[in-house]
Formats: structure tokens, C-alpha cells, sequence
């Protein structure tokens, strides 16, 4: 956590027109500005800056927040990672507080290996340009592959010379230390033995090197590729895991797409280096690749925090794409939108992009996508006539239907499967509801799901906060009424008290707390404030969790209307009706409860029968004759209301 009173500084002294003017063209209008929304794509503004409340909204993709969450979402940036960027943009020293001496010590010697990891990029890069060696050799390759020096110099690319330990030497003659240069798996320490002495060899030799950069930009490991045409060389050779570099959860490419994809709302997904490159040069930058590994859990899971839409490229070898196929069902199993492109037979996204000039690509990769029934029904058109070569297809498709969650996607998966393979779809639907059913036997007996792979912890250079969530059902709802009105009325007056007084007072009454977690802490935590309404808002929106921080600004910016079941009505916000509103929500949310506790007795009545428990079924009878008035009551007061 970041030291409140920091983050207070750093408000105070990043005005955010100022901070989002330098990402886009702001036009004032009357006390705010206007503009084109940076996340997504529209040619009428719709974003608003407001300096006197410190936010920005957008009224046509919804995104809102301080100047922290415009960093967050404009940058990818995590909270502290944003408040850090400000700190440094503004001067301000941040320190996180309360770390223990064994926290330092880890985030000390992380850092020592990503400024390993920078000194090694920056001596390969001038190797690649400064060197003969390094020009002849690297730099004509890249040059032949089409790459332009700027995209050559933006993806830091280098060349690591030949020779046993050039670099090693180089490092540390520079002052770093062995034993970083051994962790980062850059050098390769072999011990002395049978009188022989230790011997330090560089792992990447005679080879073009691409840096592999974290989510926030910092260099985490490296790919080499060698240009011999030795079949004992390996052709690719990748930095090892290490306390920085995790491959199944690192994503070639992430940081120079991520902006692209959050503003594109979809993700291409290649297999290598060059693919990524070749495109991004093309102007295709909203592209990563799997960085040397299978496609893995944690790596999908990076994809879907920027967006739900990946679109799977694949070359024109049959084989390596039958090869690859799981990919499309984890990324379904994600609950992500997938999409697949061929390229023609002997192309690659890297010759393509190469080949055909950007327009030429970008249309290709437009008109050839297809969602992945009709590509593995296409994969496989040439076995369609084969009947058990035919089942087992269908098979496969349905498998893939099964482990997508959603329902509503499943059923028009079915619809599609149904139409192209003639099929009824109530065939299809019994098999995947048993293959779902097989699933969730599995899980339970073994605790561990059918294919999902297990969720490591992620390390913080490679990941942000998971978002603390409220829940969805009727009675969160129900709290989310009553804090809207408490954190944008509470302190007006209404008859003899204030809104929140009102509150406090009509739950305290029936012993009620707010019993959705989330929405209990913001609660709790505003009876501790002091200040006007003004002054708990904007506590709350430049508040320290930006969980918390991100609710308050949406639920206060967003339409609210008020739906009452009971009275099958929806009620609009008038501060002229506020005494009115304010009852109704509270007590709507008591008739939830106390429905819901009936709902309860009911059932317990029903097991008490079984079981023959007399003086129970008497005592539950009488309990729920007492609610049920209580709940009737409540109901005739809404009428009236």
C-alpha cells in the first residue's frame, strides 16, 4: 500500500486536464473539456474532463475515474505502478510503506536483475549496430527479413556476439555481480571440478536476441535465434525461469500491444518473434506471441484482462495446427470470443506481412476470419465423407462447445454446429450438457477440473490486483441503492435528520448490517468520515483501494434508476423526491430480507416434516407466521408509498 498522505500530494499536484491533455486533443467546453475518447473508437466527443471534481468520464464506452485510473487503464498499468508513473512525472518520491526487511531484500534483488536484464539489452543492441560482426551478421538478417530501423531499435533488438564469454566479461568488468548474471540465466556457471577451474559461459551466443518485456515495460528475459544452418544447433534458445521470468505466464509483445488491444477490444495471437514484428511493422499492433511455450492458463488470463476477443493466426501447415488445437479450447474455457485465420498454404504471419503491404494484410486478416466451428469443420472437410472419420468431428466441435461457460454463447454454438453438420441440435445439446456433467463429476471428486489447468500465484511484476468484487444478486442490489444514496445525499437534510442519519437509524432498528462484504466496508468506512457530501466524495474517488475508488465513480456517474419489484415501477432520481426514494430503498432492501428468511423457514419446515420433528415444525410455524406479518407490513407501507 501507498502512503495516503502521498497520494493526496500527487492529486494535488497532477491536474488531470493536464496529465490527459498530453494523451489527447482537450477542447474546453463552458467548466470542462471535451474530446475523442482514447479507449475506443468514435469521431463525436464524448469524453469529459472535470477539473473542479478531479474526473474523467466517457458516455460512450463508460470508462470514468481520477487522474490514477486514466494512468491505470490508458498506460495497463497497476494502482501502485500508476501512482509510481505520477510520482516520477511529478517529482514526487513513493515508497511503499510497512515492507518487511525479507519484502526488500526480494524487491531489491528483483530489481537488480531487470537492471541485469538492461544492461544485457543495451550491450547486445550495440553490438547489433556498433560492431562489425554484429552489423554483417544480425543486422543484415533483420534487414533481409524487412524489419525498418525504427521497429528494430523500438523492440530493442540486439545481436550476442559469438565467443564463449564475451559478454559475461563485458558485465562484469561493468561491476555486476555473478551471481545476478547467473540468475538471470544470462551466464552459465559451471563449478570447479577434478582440478579443474569454475568456468562462466554465456548463454546466448553467435545469436539475434529479442528482449522479452514485462507488462510495464522492463526486460524480464530473452529469445536468441541462431542464423547457422547447423541441425545440432538449436534454432531458438530462451532465457530459463527465473525470479523475474515466469515463460507460461509472459507474453512476447504484451507491452508494446496492450494499449492497442484495450482500444481495439481484440487480440491477435501468433507463435513467434518475428510474427509479432512483421505485423506490428505492418500496423497490426495489437498482436502477441506465446513466448516459446505452449499456449498456457495464466497467459490467456493476460489476454482477457485487456479484452474477450483473441483471434487465433495459424500458418498453412496442416499438421502444426492440429498440433496446436487445445489452445482454441482453453482460450473457449476462458469464456473468451475466438476467432481463427488460415494463412494459404507455405505463408506464415511473418512471410505475409513481409510479402503483401499493410493494407493488403489488414484485409486478408478481415476477410478470413471465422469462428472455430467452421475452421475445424474446414480442417477436416476432406474426412467429411468417412462416417467414423465424420464422428469423430463432430465429437471434437462438441467437446469444444462443452467447456465454453456461458450458456447463451453455448446454445448459439450449438446452432451453428446443428446448421453445418446437419445435425439436430437436441442431439448435440444431450451430448454437451453429459460432457459438462462428466466435468463437474470430476471436479468434485478429484478437486481439480476437467481441463482448466491450476492457477499459480502470480508474481507482481507480471500481474495486477484481481478486483475485488459486490455481489449481483437481489439483495446486493438492494445495498447498492442504499449507498448510492448515502454517498450522494448523506448529508442532506431530510425532515428532522440526514440521509445518512435516516440510514443508520432504520437499519439499526432491526439489528440490519449491510451484508454484502464490499458494500459493508464502503459503508462502514463513510460513518468514520467528516465533511460535507463534497468532501466524502471525493474521499471515496481518490480513495487508496481503486477498487473502491472505481464503484464510487460508477455508481455516482452512471444513470440509477430505481427498480421496485413490488411495485413493478422504475422511479427517476429527483433530489424533490428524496425523502420518498430513500424510504423506498430501505425499505425495499428490509422486504428482501425478511423475504428471504422466510423463503429459509419454509424450506427448514419442509425437512422438519420429513423428519417428524413436531415441537420443531411448532416453533418454525410460528416463526415464520411472524415474518411473514412483518414482511406483509412492509409491502402495505410500500403500496402506500
Amino acid at each position: 500500500m501507498i502512503d495516503q498522505a502521498t497520494i493526496e500530494r500527487i492529486l494535488e499536484a497532477a491536474p488531470i486536464e493536464t496529465v490527459i491533455g498530453e494523451y489527447v486533443n482537450l477542447k474546453r467546453r463552458g467548466a470542462n473539456y471535451v474530446a475523442c475518447c482514447p479507449f475506443h473508437n468514435e469521431k463525436t466527443p464524448s469524453f469529459t474532463v472535470s477539473p473542479s471534481k478531479g474526473i474523467f468520464k466517457c458516455f460512450g464506452c463508460g470508462k470514468a475515474g481520477n487522474v490514477i485510473r486514466f494512468i491505470m487503464e490508458h498506460e495497463q498499468l497497476s494502482y501502485v505502478e500508476a501512482i509510481k508513473f505520477l510520482g516520477n512525472k511529478f517529482n514526487i518520491p513513493v515508497q511503499d510503506k510497512e515492507e518487511t526487511p525479507g519484502e526488500a531484500e526480494t524487491r531489491l534483488r528483483r530489481d537488480s536483475m531487470m537492471v541485469v536484464n538492461a544492461y544485457a539489452q543495451e550491450f547486445y543492441s550495440h553490438y547489433l549496430w556498433d560492431e562489425p560482426a554484429g552489423r554483417d551478421v544480425g543486422l543484415s538478417y533483420l534487414r533481409e527479413r524487412g524489419l525498418t530501423e525504427v521497429v528494430i531499435r523500438q523492440f530493442q533488438l540486439g545481436f550476442a556476439p559469438p565467443g564463449k564469454n564475451l559478454f559475461t566479461q563485458a558485465a562484469l568488468n561493468a561491476g555486476y555481480k555473478q551471481d545476478l548474471l547467473t540468475a538471470t540465466g544470462l551466464t552459465i556457471h559451471y563449478p570447479a571440478q577434478d582440478n579443474k577451474p569454475e568456468v562462466l559461459h554465456d548463454r546466448f551466443q553467435d545469436r539475434v536476441m529479442f528482449p522479452i518485456h514485462s507488462l510495464s515495460g522492463r526486460i524480464i528475459g530473452f529469445g536468441g535465434r541462431t542464423l547457422r544452418n547447423d541441425k545440432q544447433t538449436a534454432k531458438y534458445v530462451n532465457s530459463p525461469e527465473s525470479e523475474i521470468y515466469n515463460k507460461s505466464r509472459s507474453l512476447y509483445g504484451i507491452f508494446f500491444a496492450k494499449q492497442h488491444i484495450t482500444k481495439l477490444q481484440k487480440c491477435y495471437l501468433v507463435e513467434g518473434y518475428t510474427d509479432v514484428i512483421s505485423l506490428f511493422q505492418a500496423g497490426i499492433r495489437n498482436v502477441v506471441a506465446s513466448s516459446g511455450t505452449s499456449l498456457t492458463g495464466e497467459q490467456i488470463r493476460l489476454i482477457k484482462r485487456f479484452t474477450q476477443h483473441v483471434t487465433v493466426l495459424y500458418d498453412g501447415d496442416d499438421a502444426g495446427i492440429k498440433a496446436s488445437l487445445r489452445g482454441i479450447d482453453m482460450l473457449l474455457e476462458e469464456g473468451l470470443q475466438v476467432k481463427v485465420v488460415r494463412f494459404p498454404e507455405g505463408e506464415d504471419p511473418d512471410s505475409y506481412a513481409r510479402t503483401h503491404n499493410a493494407r493488403e494484410t489488414i484485409d486478408f486478416l478481415e476477410s478470413n476470419e471465422t469462428d472455430f466451428i467452421h475452421f475445424k469443420i474446414a480442417l477436416m472437410a476432406g474426412e467429411m465423407k468417412d462416417p467414423l472419420k465424420r464422428s469423430s468431428l463432430i465429437r471434437e466441435v462438441i467437446a469444444s462447445i462443452a467447456v465454453v461457460p456461458d450458456a447463451i454463447t453455448r446454445t448459439i454454438y450449438i446452432e451453428e454446429c446443428s446448421r453445418h453438420l446437419d445435425i439436430e441440435e437436441v442431439i448435440l445439446t444431450r451430448e454437451v450438457t453429459q460432457i459438462r456433467k462428466k466435468r463437474k463429476e470430476q471436479e468434485r471428486y478429484t478437486g481439480r477440473p476437467g481441463i482448466k489447468p491450476v492457477r499459480d500465484p502470480v508474481p507482481e511484476e507480471e500481474s495486477q490486483a484481481q478486483p475485488v468484487a459486490p455481489g449481483k444478486d437481489d439483495l446486493s442490489r438492494c445495498e447498492k441503492d442504499i449507498l448510492y444514496y448515502l454517498i450522494k445525499f448523506g448529508q442532506t437534510p431530510m425532515d428532522d435528520v440526514t440521509v445518512s442519519e435516516y440510514i443508520e437509524n432504520a437499519l439499526a432498528e432491526d439489528e440490519l448490517e449491510l451484508r454484502d462484504p464490499f458494500y459493508a466496508r464502503i459503508f462502514n468506512e463513510y460513518k468514520g468520515l467528516r465533511g460535507d457530501d463534497s468532501a466524502r466524495r471525493k474521499y471515496f474517488i481518490n480513495h487508496p483501494d481503486p477498487d473502491v475508488s472505481q464503484h464510487i465513480l460508477d455508481l455516482l456517474n452512471n444513470p440509477h434508476p430505481i427498480n421496485l419489484k413490488v411495485l413493478r415501477d422504475s422511479l427517476p432520481l429527483e433530489e424533490s423526491l428524496l425523502k420518498e426514494h430513500v424510504t423506498k430503498s430501505v425499505l425495499v432492501y428490509k422486504l428482501n430480507i425478511v423475504s428471504g428468511t422466510c423463503s429459509q423457514l419454509t424450506r427448514d419446515l419442509q425437512q422438519a416434516q420429513m423428519l417428524g420433528e413436531e415441537e420443531n415444525m411448532q416453533k418454525i410455524v410460528k416463526d415464520l407466521m411472524v415474518m411473514m406479518d412483518v414482511r406483509n407490513s412492509f409491502a402495505k407501507e410500500l403500496n402506500r408509498l
